[in-house]
């Protein structure tokens, strides 16, 4: 076998193994990618199961998912613009959830998801991602601690603006030791969601005090 010949051979049998190889990846995305699509869904719909009120918490997916709006301003919320939102109303029970993104954590983007009822009161926070250190900033996940609950049932006018802060600044929340810069940036991320909601359009229902 000549050099030349060696050569187009073994040209023949990379180019036959990339194409396998190729294949191989492609047919098993395609086996995969609903799976993946199914269990992504599941995961945001616990996520929201966490944040709306206990009446509304059992919602089935299908609804949950058909419930999802485009956020309008979604900029103020750290979100690029066509960001969704869900509006869930049973019973006489109604409540909004939707992203928000904080650039102020201290590795980084935290992304939180907040539920707010129809008399603007918040019904839960939960960080869905996040880069903070393990052991100090990573508190603010509600499998760590119960911070995150501090903020459950507040409005707008739970409290002072001054007191939408970290103790450390004055405000009412909680610090972590060594980490203020974390609960700082949720405290701020929450409370800038309850202005956006107060100020934008979300259209939902408003209830009967004691609903």
């Amino acid at each position: 076998m000549t050099p030349r010949q060696a050569m187009q051979r073994g040209a023949i049998a990379l180019g036959t193994f990339a194409l396998v190889t190729a294949g191989s990846v492609a047919f098993t995305r395609t086996l995969t990618v609903d799976r993946i699509a199914t269990h992504q869904l599941a995961y945001q719909h616990r996520q929201l199961q966490q944040v709306l009120p206990s009446a509304l918490a059992n919602t089935p997916m299908k609804r949950v998912l058909e419930s999802s709006f485009t956020l309008p301003n979604a900029e103020r919320l750290g979100l690029a613009s066509g960001a969704q939102g869900w509006r869930i109303s049973d019973q006489g029970r109604s409540a909004l959830a939707f992203p928000v993104v904080t650039r102020q954590g201290y590795n980084g983007e935290i992304h939180l998801l907040i539920g707010i009822d129809g008399q603007q009161r918040i019904t839960g926070v939960r960080v869905t991602q996040h880069q903070e250190t393990p052991g100090l900033g990573d508190d603010i996940e509600r499998r760590r601690s119960d911070w995150i609950t501090d903020f459950d049932g507040l409005d707008l006018d739970s409290l002072r603006p001054d007191d939408w802060a970290v103790d450390k600044d004055g405000g009412h929340f909680d610090a972590f030791t060594g980490a203020t810069i974390t609960p700082r940036a949720v405290v701020n991320a929450v409370h800038n969601a309850l202005q956006y909601a107060a100020d934008t359009p979300l259209a939902i229902p408003n209830e009967e005090p004691g609903t």
